[in-house]
Protein backbone atom coordinates (compact mmCIF):
# COMPACT_ATOMS: atom_id res chain seq x y z
CA UNK A 1 0.00 0.00 0.00
CA UNK A 2 1.51 3.05 -0.94
CA UNK A 3 1.70 6.35 1.48
CA UNK A 4 -0.44 8.62 -0.01
CA UNK A 5 -3.40 5.91 0.12
CA UNK A 6 -2.40 4.88 3.79
CA UNK A 7 -2.91 9.27 4.28
CA UNK A 8 -6.20 9.14 2.76
CA UNK A 9 -7.08 6.41 4.79
CA UNK A 10 -6.08 7.77 8.31
CA UNK A 11 -7.70 11.48 7.44
CA UNK A 12 -10.82 9.53 6.58
CA UNK A 13 -10.91 7.49 9.67
CA UNK A 14 -10.04 9.98 11.81
CA UNK A 15 -12.66 12.39 10.62
CA UNK A 16 -15.39 9.31 10.87
CA UNK A 17 -14.31 9.69 14.87
CA UNK A 18 -14.51 12.78 14.96
CA UNK A 19 -18.03 13.03 13.67
CA UNK A 20 -19.02 10.09 16.01
CA UNK A 21 -17.33 11.65 19.20
CA UNK A 22 -19.51 14.64 18.10
CA UNK A 23 -23.17 13.46 17.54
CA UNK A 24 -23.75 12.51 21.78
CA UNK A 25 -22.33 16.19 22.12
CA UNK A 26 -24.46 17.95 19.95
CA UNK A 27 -27.89 15.64 21.50
CA UNK A 28 -26.78 16.53 25.13
CA UNK A 29 -26.21 20.42 24.90
CA UNK A 30 -28.89 21.84 26.93
CA UNK A 31 -31.45 23.73 25.63
CA UNK A 32 -32.05 27.31 27.14
CA UNK A 33 -35.80 27.31 28.04
CA UNK A 34 -37.43 30.35 26.23
CA UNK A 35 -39.07 33.10 28.36
CA UNK A 36 -41.60 33.65 25.03
CA UNK A 37 -44.11 30.87 23.24
CA UNK A 38 -46.46 31.62 20.38
CA UNK A 39 -49.55 29.05 20.88
CA UNK A 40 -53.06 28.09 19.91
CA UNK A 41 -55.44 26.54 22.09
CA UNK A 42 -58.51 24.76 22.06
CA UNK A 43 -60.69 22.97 25.43
CA UNK A 44 -63.85 21.13 24.33
CA UNK A 45 -66.62 20.61 26.77
CA UNK A 46 -69.43 17.62 26.43
CA UNK A 47 -72.03 18.54 29.14
CA UNK A 48 -74.44 16.29 30.21
CA UNK A 49 -77.55 17.65 31.61
CA UNK A 50 -78.95 15.61 34.91
CA UNK A 51 -81.31 18.13 35.80
CA UNK A 52 -82.09 21.40 36.55
CA UNK A 53 -79.45 22.44 38.61
CA UNK A 54 -76.55 19.16 38.41
CA UNK A 55 -74.35 18.84 35.17
CA UNK A 56 -71.78 16.44 34.31
CA UNK A 57 -69.12 17.63 32.26
CA UNK A 58 -66.41 16.27 30.17
CA UNK A 59 -63.34 18.07 29.45
CA UNK A 60 -60.54 17.89 26.69
CA UNK A 61 -57.73 20.06 26.07
CA UNK A 62 -55.13 20.29 23.64
CA UNK A 63 -52.67 23.09 23.57
CA UNK A 64 -50.16 23.44 20.01
CA UNK A 65 -47.18 25.53 21.19
CA UNK A 66 -43.63 26.33 20.03
CA UNK A 67 -44.83 29.03 17.91
CA UNK A 68 -47.74 26.35 16.94
CA UNK A 69 -45.32 23.71 15.51
CA UNK A 70 -46.58 20.86 17.95
CA UNK A 71 -48.81 19.93 20.85
CA UNK A 72 -47.32 21.15 24.45
CA UNK A 73 -50.07 20.65 27.16
CA UNK A 74 -52.48 17.60 26.94
CA UNK A 75 -56.10 17.33 29.28
CA UNK A 76 -58.26 15.18 30.16
CA UNK A 77 -61.24 15.56 33.21
CA UNK A 78 -64.31 15.26 34.61
CA UNK A 79 -66.29 17.84 36.47
CA UNK A 80 -69.68 17.86 38.57
CA UNK A 81 -71.45 21.00 38.09
CA UNK A 82 -74.08 22.04 40.62
CA UNK A 83 -76.24 25.55 41.04
CA UNK A 84 -76.73 26.71 44.13
CA UNK A 85 -78.65 29.71 43.20
CA UNK A 86 -79.00 31.54 39.92
CA UNK A 87 -75.82 33.27 40.61
CA UNK A 88 -73.55 30.84 41.87
CA UNK A 89 -72.21 27.88 40.36
CA UNK A 90 -69.80 25.17 42.11
CA UNK A 91 -68.02 22.56 39.99
CA UNK A 92 -65.59 20.32 41.62
CA UNK A 93 -63.11 19.17 38.74
CA UNK A 94 -60.40 16.40 38.50
CA UNK A 95 -58.08 16.58 35.56
CA UNK A 96 -54.78 14.76 33.93
CA UNK A 97 -52.35 17.26 32.62
CA UNK A 98 -49.00 15.99 30.94
CA UNK A 99 -47.51 19.21 29.08
CA UNK A 100 -43.91 19.34 27.42
CA UNK A 101 -43.36 23.60 27.78
CA UNK A 102 -39.48 22.99 25.88
CA UNK A 103 -37.99 20.43 24.58
CA UNK A 104 -36.13 17.83 27.17
CA UNK A 105 -38.71 18.93 29.95
CA UNK A 106 -41.88 16.34 30.78
CA UNK A 107 -44.08 17.41 33.60
CA UNK A 108 -47.25 15.13 34.37
CA UNK A 109 -50.00 16.39 37.28
CA UNK A 110 -53.23 15.76 38.64
CA UNK A 111 -55.17 18.49 39.47
CA UNK A 112 -57.98 18.24 42.42
CA UNK A 113 -59.87 21.96 41.06
CA UNK A 114 -62.69 23.81 42.85
CA UNK A 115 -64.31 25.95 40.59
CA UNK A 116 -66.73 28.89 42.79
CA UNK A 117 -68.51 30.77 40.41
CA UNK A 118 -70.56 33.48 40.36
CA UNK A 119 -72.68 35.99 38.22
CA UNK A 120 -74.23 39.19 38.08
CA UNK A 121 -76.06 41.66 35.31
CA UNK A 122 -76.03 45.15 35.51
CA UNK A 123 -78.35 46.81 32.81
CA UNK A 124 -77.16 44.59 29.96
CA UNK A 125 -73.63 44.10 31.06
CA UNK A 126 -72.80 40.48 32.34
CA UNK A 127 -70.06 40.34 35.05
CA UNK A 128 -68.79 36.98 35.86
CA UNK A 129 -66.26 36.45 38.84
CA UNK A 130 -64.38 32.55 38.45
CA UNK A 131 -62.32 31.13 41.39
CA UNK A 132 -60.21 27.89 40.97
CA UNK A 133 -58.23 26.45 44.17
CA UNK A 134 -56.23 24.14 42.42
CA UNK A 135 -54.18 21.35 44.01
CA UNK A 136 -51.81 20.13 41.69
CA UNK A 137 -49.80 16.69 42.65
CA UNK A 138 -46.57 15.77 40.68
CA UNK A 139 -44.85 12.21 41.33
CA UNK A 140 -41.16 13.65 41.08
CA UNK A 141 -41.35 16.88 42.67
CA UNK A 142 -43.66 18.40 45.73
CA UNK A 143 -47.41 19.32 45.76
CA UNK A 144 -48.85 22.84 45.67
CA UNK A 145 -51.37 25.07 45.20
CA UNK A 146 -52.58 27.90 42.91
CA UNK A 147 -55.63 30.28 43.48
CA UNK A 148 -56.87 31.95 40.46
CA UNK A 149 -59.44 34.69 40.27
CA UNK A 150 -60.44 35.65 36.49
CA UNK A 151 -63.28 38.62 35.86
CA UNK A 152 -65.01 38.43 32.58
CA UNK A 153 -67.48 41.50 31.43
CA UNK A 154 -69.57 40.65 28.36
CA UNK A 155 -72.45 42.60 26.65
CA UNK A 156 -74.81 41.86 23.65
CA UNK A 157 -74.06 42.82 20.10
CA UNK A 158 -75.74 42.19 16.73
CA UNK A 159 -74.09 42.56 13.06
CA UNK A 160 -76.57 41.92 10.91
CA UNK A 161 -78.34 38.73 11.75
CA UNK A 162 -75.24 37.15 13.64
CA UNK A 163 -76.13 37.86 17.83
CA UNK A 164 -73.06 37.52 19.54
CA UNK A 165 -71.10 38.43 22.90
CA UNK A 166 -68.21 40.45 22.70
CA UNK A 167 -65.98 39.98 26.11
CA UNK A 168 -62.71 41.30 28.25
CA UNK A 169 -61.46 39.30 31.03
CA UNK A 170 -58.42 39.44 33.53
CA UNK A 171 -56.96 36.23 35.40
CA UNK A 172 -54.28 36.67 38.26
CA UNK A 173 -52.60 33.42 39.59
CA UNK A 174 -51.16 32.81 42.66
CA UNK A 175 -48.79 30.02 43.95
CA UNK A 176 -47.52 28.15 47.03
CA UNK A 177 -44.95 26.41 44.82
CA UNK A 178 -41.24 26.77 46.07
CA UNK A 179 -39.17 28.24 42.99
CA UNK A 180 -35.76 29.72 43.41
CA UNK A 181 -35.72 28.82 47.47
CA UNK A 182 -39.34 31.47 47.29
CA UNK A 183 -42.61 31.45 47.35
CA UNK A 184 -44.05 32.02 43.33
CA UNK A 185 -46.72 34.18 45.18
CA UNK A 186 -48.65 36.49 42.96
CA UNK A 187 -46.77 35.69 39.65
CA UNK A 188 -49.02 35.36 36.70
CA UNK A 189 -51.50 37.98 34.69
CA UNK A 190 -53.68 36.92 31.72
CA UNK A 191 -55.92 39.23 29.63
CA UNK A 192 -58.04 38.58 26.73
CA UNK A 193 -60.84 39.47 24.71
CA UNK A 194 -62.46 37.96 22.54
CA UNK A 195 -66.74 37.02 21.78
CA UNK A 196 -69.06 34.36 22.85
CA UNK A 197 -71.60 32.22 20.37
CA UNK A 198 -74.66 30.55 21.21
CA UNK A 199 -74.93 28.46 17.99
CA UNK A 200 -77.82 26.37 19.10
CA UNK A 201 -79.79 25.24 22.11
CA UNK A 202 -76.65 22.74 22.14
CA UNK A 203 -73.95 24.00 20.92
CA UNK A 204 -71.59 27.20 22.63
CA UNK A 205 -68.70 28.57 21.40
CA UNK A 206 -65.82 30.99 22.21
CA UNK A 207 -63.25 32.89 20.34
CA UNK A 208 -60.31 34.76 21.92
CA UNK A 209 -56.83 36.27 22.02
CA UNK A 210 -55.03 36.34 25.04
CA UNK A 211 -51.72 37.05 26.14
CA UNK A 212 -50.04 36.03 29.77
CA UNK A 213 -47.44 37.51 31.47
CA UNK A 214 -44.90 35.38 33.68
CA UNK A 215 -41.98 36.25 35.38
CA UNK A 216 -41.41 32.63 36.90
CA UNK A 217 -42.23 30.06 34.24
CA UNK A 218 -40.65 29.31 31.35
CA UNK A 219 -41.82 30.32 28.47
CA UNK A 220 -43.45 32.42 30.56
CA UNK A 221 -44.90 35.14 28.28
CA UNK A 222 -47.60 33.49 25.69
CA UNK A 223 -49.54 35.34 22.93
CA UNK A 224 -52.26 32.96 22.05
CA UNK A 225 -55.20 32.63 20.20
CA UNK A 226 -57.87 29.92 21.31
CA UNK A 227 -61.24 28.27 21.05
CA UNK A 228 -63.41 26.34 23.27
CA UNK A 229 -66.61 24.60 22.61
CA UNK A 230 -69.25 23.25 24.26
CA UNK A 231 -71.76 20.33 23.04
CA UNK A 232 -74.85 20.04 25.32
CA UNK A 233 -76.50 16.55 25.50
Amino acid sequence: MNSTLKRNILSVSILLCVLILSIPGTAQTPVTPPREDHQFWNETQIVKHLNEKRDLVFIGVIRLGRDWHRPVDERAGLGYAFKVNPHLTIMPTYLFVSYQPFPGRLINEHRLVMNVTGKFSLRKFTFTDRNLFERRVRHSNPDFTVYRNRLQIDHPARIGNFEFKPFIADEVWYSTQTLQGKDAGWFRNRISVGILKQFTKHFYGEFFYLHQNDGVSRPGNIPVVGTLFKYTL
